[in-house]
Protein backbone atom coordinates (compact mmCIF):
# COMPACT_ATOMS: atom_id res chain seq x y z
CA UNK A 1 0.00 0.00 0.00
CA UNK A 2 2.78 2.44 0.91
CA UNK A 3 4.55 2.08 -2.43
CA UNK A 4 1.28 2.63 -4.32
CA UNK A 5 0.51 5.76 -2.31
CA UNK A 6 3.99 7.16 -2.91
CA UNK A 7 3.72 6.53 -6.64
CA UNK A 8 0.31 8.17 -6.94
CA UNK A 9 1.22 11.18 -4.78
CA UNK A 10 4.10 11.96 -7.10
CA UNK A 11 1.68 12.84 -9.91
CA UNK A 12 0.49 16.42 -10.45
CA UNK A 13 -3.27 16.69 -10.96
CA UNK A 14 -4.96 19.92 -9.89
CA UNK A 15 -8.72 20.03 -10.45
CA UNK A 16 -9.50 19.98 -14.15
CA UNK A 17 -6.10 18.55 -15.10
CA UNK A 18 -6.55 14.95 -13.99
CA UNK A 19 -6.41 13.05 -17.28
CA UNK A 20 -2.76 11.95 -17.16
CA UNK A 21 -3.25 10.74 -13.60
CA UNK A 22 -6.48 8.96 -14.58
CA UNK A 23 -4.63 6.88 -17.15
CA UNK A 24 -2.14 5.82 -14.49
CA UNK A 25 -4.91 5.01 -11.98
CA UNK A 26 -6.87 2.90 -14.47
CA UNK A 27 -3.72 1.00 -15.39
CA UNK A 28 -3.71 -0.31 -11.82
CA UNK A 29 -7.05 -2.11 -12.31
CA UNK A 30 -7.24 -2.92 -16.04
CA UNK A 31 -6.29 -6.55 -15.50
CA UNK A 32 -9.29 -7.25 -13.23
CA UNK A 33 -11.87 -4.85 -14.74
CA UNK A 34 -14.29 -5.76 -17.53
CA UNK A 35 -14.14 -2.22 -18.87
CA UNK A 36 -12.29 1.04 -18.19
CA UNK A 37 -12.77 4.52 -19.60
CA UNK A 38 -12.30 8.23 -19.01
CA UNK A 39 -15.53 10.14 -19.48
CA UNK A 40 -16.23 13.62 -20.82
CA UNK A 41 -15.64 15.38 -17.51
CA UNK A 42 -12.39 13.50 -16.89
CA UNK A 43 -13.56 10.86 -14.40
CA UNK A 44 -11.68 7.56 -14.51
CA UNK A 45 -14.16 4.66 -14.42
CA UNK A 46 -13.59 0.91 -14.10
CA UNK A 47 -16.34 -1.71 -13.85
CA UNK A 48 -16.39 -5.38 -12.92
CA UNK A 49 -19.67 -7.14 -13.72
CA UNK A 50 -20.52 -9.74 -11.12
CA UNK A 51 -22.93 -10.84 -8.45
CA UNK A 52 -24.84 -8.90 -5.81
CA UNK A 53 -25.83 -5.24 -5.52
CA UNK A 54 -23.99 -2.75 -7.70
CA UNK A 55 -21.44 -1.01 -5.45
CA UNK A 56 -19.73 2.24 -6.40
CA UNK A 57 -16.36 3.07 -4.85
CA UNK A 58 -15.64 6.78 -5.25
CA UNK A 59 -12.38 8.59 -4.52
CA UNK A 60 -11.57 12.03 -5.90
CA UNK A 61 -8.35 12.04 -7.89
CA UNK A 62 -7.68 15.77 -8.01
CA UNK A 63 -5.91 18.15 -5.65
CA UNK A 64 -6.08 21.86 -4.91
CA UNK A 65 -3.69 24.11 -6.77
CA UNK A 66 -3.23 27.36 -8.67
CA UNK A 67 -3.79 28.61 -12.22
CA UNK A 68 -2.04 31.24 -14.30
CA UNK A 69 -4.34 34.18 -14.89
CA UNK A 70 -1.89 36.73 -16.36
CA UNK A 71 1.69 37.04 -17.64
CA UNK A 72 3.25 40.50 -17.49
CA UNK A 73 5.76 42.13 -19.83
CA UNK A 74 8.71 40.98 -17.70
CA UNK A 75 7.57 37.33 -17.71
CA UNK A 76 6.20 37.16 -14.18
CA UNK A 77 3.03 35.12 -13.67
CA UNK A 78 -0.08 36.02 -11.71
CA UNK A 79 -2.23 33.34 -10.12
CA UNK A 80 -5.71 32.43 -8.96
CA UNK A 81 -6.65 29.50 -6.73
CA UNK A 82 -8.02 26.16 -7.90
CA UNK A 83 -10.04 24.99 -4.93
CA UNK A 84 -9.70 26.37 -1.43
CA UNK A 85 -6.11 27.63 -1.20
CA UNK A 86 -4.88 30.21 1.33
CA UNK A 87 -2.53 32.61 -0.53
CA UNK A 88 -0.58 33.34 2.67
CA UNK A 89 0.70 29.74 2.69
CA UNK A 90 2.19 30.02 -0.79
CA UNK A 91 4.83 32.71 -0.27
CA UNK A 92 8.40 31.50 -0.96
CA UNK A 93 7.08 28.11 -2.07
CA UNK A 94 7.98 26.28 -5.26
CA UNK A 95 5.20 25.65 -7.76
CA UNK A 96 5.17 23.12 -10.59
CA UNK A 97 2.78 23.50 -13.49
CA UNK A 98 1.25 20.73 -15.57
CA UNK A 99 3.91 19.98 -18.16
CA UNK A 100 6.81 20.39 -15.76
CA UNK A 101 7.68 24.11 -15.63
CA UNK A 102 8.62 25.17 -12.10
CA UNK A 103 8.78 28.55 -10.44
CA UNK A 104 9.00 30.37 -7.14
CA UNK A 105 6.01 32.16 -5.63
CA UNK A 106 6.80 35.55 -4.12
CA UNK A 107 4.97 38.42 -2.44
CA UNK A 108 5.00 42.01 -3.67
CA UNK A 109 7.17 44.37 -1.62
CA UNK A 110 5.54 46.41 1.16
CA UNK A 111 2.72 43.86 1.54
CA UNK A 112 2.47 42.19 4.93
CA UNK A 113 2.03 38.43 4.85
CA UNK A 114 -1.12 38.68 6.96
CA UNK A 115 -2.67 40.94 4.30
CA UNK A 116 -1.62 38.87 1.29
CA UNK A 117 -4.18 37.93 -1.34
CA UNK A 118 -3.67 36.30 -4.71
CA UNK A 119 -3.53 39.80 -6.20
CA UNK A 120 -0.26 40.31 -4.31
CA UNK A 121 1.45 37.09 -5.42
CA UNK A 122 3.62 36.54 -8.49
CA UNK A 123 5.66 33.63 -9.84
CA UNK A 124 9.24 33.83 -11.11
CA UNK A 125 9.94 31.07 -13.64
CA UNK A 126 13.25 32.60 -14.73
CA UNK A 127 11.83 34.24 -17.85
CA UNK A 128 13.20 37.63 -18.95
CA UNK A 129 10.20 38.69 -21.04
CA UNK A 130 6.57 37.95 -21.69
CA UNK A 131 7.47 36.23 -24.96
CA UNK A 132 9.93 33.92 -23.21
CA UNK A 133 7.37 33.05 -20.55
CA UNK A 134 4.68 32.41 -23.17
CA UNK A 135 6.99 29.92 -24.89
CA UNK A 136 6.91 27.82 -21.71
CA UNK A 137 3.52 28.43 -20.07
CA UNK A 138 0.17 29.98 -20.89
CA UNK A 139 -2.81 31.60 -19.22
CA UNK A 140 -5.08 28.88 -17.85
CA UNK A 141 -2.26 26.43 -17.08
CA UNK A 142 -2.70 24.88 -13.63
CA UNK A 143 -0.09 23.78 -11.13
CA UNK A 144 0.52 22.69 -7.55
CA UNK A 145 2.74 23.76 -4.68
CA UNK A 146 5.56 21.25 -4.31
CA UNK A 147 5.84 19.29 -1.06
CA UNK A 148 7.24 15.81 -1.67
CA UNK A 149 5.94 12.97 0.47
CA UNK A 150 8.31 11.98 3.27
CA UNK A 151 8.18 9.15 5.79
CA UNK A 152 7.92 10.57 9.31
CA UNK A 153 7.97 7.09 10.83
CA UNK A 154 7.37 3.49 9.83
CA UNK A 155 3.63 4.15 9.54
CA UNK A 156 3.24 7.91 9.09
CA UNK A 157 3.59 9.85 5.84
CA UNK A 158 3.54 13.60 5.24
CA UNK A 159 3.33 15.54 2.00
CA UNK A 160 1.39 16.93 -0.91
CA UNK A 161 -1.61 15.17 -2.49
CA UNK A 162 -2.02 12.50 0.18
CA UNK A 163 -5.57 13.88 0.21
CA UNK A 164 -6.79 12.04 -1.78
CA UNK A 165 -4.22 9.76 -3.42
CA UNK A 166 -4.43 7.70 -0.23
CA UNK A 167 -8.15 7.32 -0.95
CA UNK A 168 -7.37 6.34 -4.54
CA UNK A 169 -4.93 3.68 -3.31
CA UNK A 170 -7.56 2.28 -0.92
CA UNK A 171 -10.14 2.25 -3.72
CA UNK A 172 -7.77 0.50 -6.14
CA UNK A 173 -6.92 -2.24 -3.67
CA UNK A 174 -10.55 -2.69 -2.61
CA UNK A 175 -11.74 -2.88 -6.21
CA UNK A 176 -9.19 -5.56 -7.00
CA UNK A 177 -10.28 -7.64 -4.02
CA UNK A 178 -14.01 -7.27 -4.78
CA UNK A 179 -13.39 -8.13 -8.42
CA UNK A 180 -11.71 -11.35 -7.32
CA UNK A 181 -14.83 -12.10 -5.27
CA UNK A 182 -16.89 -11.63 -8.47
CA UNK A 183 -18.86 -8.73 -7.00
CA UNK A 184 -20.62 -6.18 -9.19
CA UNK A 185 -18.50 -3.11 -8.50
CA UNK A 186 -17.61 0.14 -10.23
CA UNK A 187 -14.63 2.26 -9.25
CA UNK A 188 -14.64 5.97 -10.01
CA UNK A 189 -11.70 8.30 -9.58
CA UNK A 190 -13.75 11.46 -9.60
CA UNK A 191 -12.56 14.65 -11.29
CA UNK A 192 -12.91 18.17 -9.92
CA UNK A 193 -13.76 17.04 -6.42
CA UNK A 194 -11.91 19.96 -4.84
CA UNK A 195 -14.07 22.50 -6.68
CA UNK A 196 -17.48 21.13 -5.76
CA UNK A 197 -17.87 17.41 -6.44
CA UNK A 198 -18.50 17.97 -10.14
CA UNK A 199 -17.23 14.64 -11.40
CA UNK A 200 -19.09 12.76 -8.68
CA UNK A 201 -22.39 14.25 -9.80
CA UNK A 202 -22.09 13.15 -13.41
CA UNK A 203 -20.76 9.67 -12.68
CA UNK A 204 -23.50 8.94 -10.15
CA UNK A 205 -26.05 9.84 -12.82
CA UNK A 206 -24.35 7.50 -15.31
CA UNK A 207 -23.88 4.54 -12.97
CA UNK A 208 -26.87 4.73 -10.58
CA UNK A 209 -25.46 2.18 -8.10
CA UNK A 210 -27.28 0.49 -5.24
CA UNK A 211 -24.71 1.87 -2.81
CA UNK A 212 -21.87 4.37 -3.13
CA UNK A 213 -18.97 4.32 -0.68
CA UNK A 214 -16.97 7.55 -0.65
CA UNK A 215 -13.33 7.22 0.38
CA UNK A 216 -11.62 10.44 1.44
CA UNK A 217 -9.61 12.20 4.13
CA UNK A 218 -11.22 13.58 7.28
CA UNK A 219 -9.52 16.09 9.61
CA UNK A 220 -7.67 14.75 12.63
CA UNK A 221 -7.19 17.52 15.16
CA UNK A 222 -4.99 15.73 17.69
CA UNK A 223 -2.38 18.49 17.58
CA UNK A 224 -1.52 21.38 19.92
CA UNK A 225 -4.33 23.92 19.75
CA UNK A 226 -6.36 21.74 17.38
CA UNK A 227 -10.11 22.09 17.10
CA UNK A 228 -12.15 19.65 19.11
CA UNK A 229 -13.14 16.71 16.93
CA UNK A 230 -13.39 13.01 17.60
CA UNK A 231 -10.69 12.07 15.10
CA UNK A 232 -7.08 11.17 15.84
CA UNK A 233 -4.28 9.52 13.89
CA UNK A 234 -3.63 5.87 14.65
CA UNK A 235 -7.05 5.20 16.15
CA UNK A 236 -8.63 3.52 13.15
CA UNK A 237 -10.70 4.41 10.11
CA UNK A 238 -13.55 6.91 10.40
CA UNK A 239 -17.14 6.09 9.54
CA UNK A 240 -18.82 9.15 8.06
CA UNK A 241 -21.90 10.31 9.93
CA UNK A 242 -22.25 13.64 8.16
CA UNK A 243 -20.33 16.44 6.50
CA UNK A 244 -21.26 19.74 4.91
CA UNK A 245 -22.74 18.02 1.87
CA UNK A 246 -24.61 14.97 3.20
CA UNK A 247 -25.99 13.02 6.14
CA UNK A 248 -25.42 9.28 5.76
CA UNK A 249 -28.63 7.20 5.87
CA UNK A 250 -29.02 5.28 9.13
CA UNK A 251 -29.15 1.86 7.48
CA UNK A 252 -25.83 2.43 5.70
CA UNK A 253 -24.18 3.92 8.77
CA UNK A 254 -25.35 0.99 10.87
CA UNK A 255 -24.11 -1.47 8.25
CA UNK A 256 -20.64 0.08 8.39
CA UNK A 257 -20.62 0.07 12.20
CA UNK A 258 -21.76 -3.55 12.39
CA UNK A 259 -19.22 -4.62 9.77
CA UNK A 260 -16.41 -2.96 11.73
CA UNK A 261 -17.53 -4.75 14.90
CA UNK A 262 -17.51 -8.10 13.11
CA UNK A 263 -13.96 -7.39 11.92
CA UNK A 264 -12.94 -6.29 15.41
CA UNK A 265 -11.73 -2.99 13.99
CA UNK A 266 -11.31 0.15 16.05
CA UNK A 267 -13.28 2.92 14.38
CA UNK A 268 -13.99 6.59 14.81
CA UNK A 269 -16.95 8.72 13.73
CA UNK A 270 -16.65 11.59 11.28
CA UNK A 271 -18.90 14.56 12.04
CA UNK A 272 -17.55 17.43 9.91
CA UNK A 273 -20.22 20.15 9.52
CA UNK A 274 -18.13 22.29 7.16
CA UNK A 275 -16.50 19.44 5.30
CA UNK A 276 -16.72 19.08 1.54
CA UNK A 277 -16.78 15.69 -0.17
CA UNK A 278 -18.33 13.83 -3.09
CA UNK A 279 -21.01 12.42 -0.79
CA UNK A 280 -23.65 15.08 -1.34
CA UNK A 281 -23.26 15.21 -5.12
CA UNK A 282 -23.75 11.44 -5.34
CA UNK A 283 -26.55 11.26 -2.78
CA UNK A 284 -28.64 13.88 -4.60
CA UNK A 285 -28.17 12.39 -8.07
CA UNK A 286 -31.14 10.97 -10.03
CA UNK A 287 -33.88 10.25 -7.45
CA UNK A 288 -31.40 9.74 -4.58
CA UNK A 289 -28.59 7.22 -4.09
CA UNK A 290 -27.65 5.42 -0.87
CA UNK A 291 -24.25 6.67 0.27
CA UNK A 292 -21.76 5.83 2.97
CA UNK A 293 -18.32 7.10 3.79
CA UNK A 294 -15.13 5.44 5.00
CA UNK A 295 -12.46 8.02 5.77
CA UNK A 296 -8.86 7.97 6.90
CA UNK A 297 -7.97 10.64 9.48
CA UNK A 298 -5.41 13.17 8.26
CA UNK A 299 -3.78 16.10 9.97
CA UNK A 300 -3.75 19.53 8.33
CA UNK A 301 -6.47 18.75 5.76
CA UNK A 302 -6.67 21.71 3.38
CA UNK A 303 -3.00 22.60 3.81
CA UNK A 304 -0.12 22.15 1.39
CA UNK A 305 0.88 18.95 3.19
CA UNK A 306 -1.09 16.44 5.23
CA UNK A 307 -0.07 13.65 7.60
CA UNK A 308 -1.62 10.17 7.55
CA UNK A 309 -1.09 6.92 9.44
CA UNK A 310 -0.89 3.74 7.37
CA UNK A 311 -2.53 1.74 10.17
CA UNK A 312 -5.70 3.81 9.68
CA UNK A 313 -5.38 3.37 5.92
CA UNK A 314 -5.22 -0.41 6.19
CA UNK A 315 -8.22 -0.46 8.54
CA UNK A 316 -10.17 1.67 6.06
CA UNK A 317 -9.34 -0.80 3.31
CA UNK A 318 -10.56 -3.76 5.36
CA UNK A 319 -13.80 -1.98 6.20
CA UNK A 320 -14.50 -0.95 2.60
CA UNK A 321 -13.97 -4.47 1.25
CA UNK A 322 -16.07 -6.14 3.94
CA UNK A 323 -18.88 -3.59 3.89
CA UNK A 324 -19.14 -3.61 0.10
CA UNK A 325 -19.02 -7.39 -0.05
CA UNK A 326 -21.75 -7.94 2.54
CA UNK A 327 -24.16 -5.14 1.59
CA UNK A 328 -27.69 -6.17 0.61
CA UNK A 329 -29.78 -3.67 -1.30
Amino acid sequence: MKSLILRLANEIAPSGSERNLQALLLEEVKDVADETRIDTLGNGIATKHGEGPHILLAAHADETGVMIVDIDEKGFLRLISVGNVDPRTLVHRQVQFVGGVTGLIQLEEDIKLADATFDHLFVDIGATSQAEALARVHVGLAGVVLAPVIELSDTRLAGRALDNRVGCAIAITAFRELAKQNRHVTLVFTAQGEVGGRGARTTAYQIQPDLALIIDAAPACDVPGGKRTALSLGQGAAIKIMDGTAIVPLEVKNHLIQTAKELNLSTQYEVWPRGQSDAGAIQLSVDGIAIGGVSYPARFVGGNSTVVDLADVNDALKLVVAAAGSYEA
